[in-house]
């Protein structure tokens, strides 16, 4: 009799498995292998925090470059947006890691200082491609969307600056471990 009740499971199994994996799109990871394997190498918020805004100007440089070979087709537009999205989310990474650590008690400083000195530059490079206005119908929105998220970010990381500079974080003792 069991072996009936495993065959009767295993075979609703093998018959809802496939449906499931119908009923939800699949999530597409924002980061290449490689760049998730060099986040979860870094050895401090400070360098993930790095390695978040240069894979966020890799994107932008690749959706400017995108732009300048004026593309074609009917995912075209898909890539540019996935692109601009993209960006987003690996500055938003960033931004993350410095509330992360904060909450940690880790010293971000450094990571906050990159935020602040990379992302304007990326809000400015943003603002210039949307006066060029080349192809700008395409992406219009995911663009304005993503300018937003910049000045949030950027208003993230003063606030970060200013609650460390009222809560220093705590110095680990020698060796690195509390006691």
């Amino acid at each position: 009799m069991p072996a009936k009740w495993w065959l009767a499971f295993l075979l609703a199994a093998t018959l809802a498995a496939p449906a499931a994996a119908l009923a939800r799109p699949p999530q597409r990871d924002f980061l290449t292998q490689t760049e998730a394997d060099k986040i979860r190498d870094a050895e401090s918020a400070n360098e993930r925090i790095k390695l978040f805004l240069d894979f966020a100007s890799d994107r932008l440089f690749r959706f400017k470059r995108e732009l300048q070979m004026k593309g074609s087709g009917p995912r075209w537009a898909d890539f540019l947006n996935d692109l601009l999205d993209s960006f987003s989310s690996c500055v938003d990474s960033a931004s993350d890691r410095i509330n992360d650590a904060i909450s940690h008690g880790e010293d971000v400083q450094a990571g906050i200082k990159d935020v602040k000195t990379r992302v304007p530059q990326f809000i400015d490079d943003l603002e210039k491609i949307k006066k060029q206005g080349v192809d700008l119908k395409l992406y219009q929105d995911t663009l304005n969307d993503t300018i937003d998220d910049l000045h949030y970010v950027i208003k993230n990381a003063d606030k970060a600056e200013k609650q460390l500079q009222t809560n220093p974080p705590k110095q680990k003792p020698h060796g690195g471990a509390w006691r």
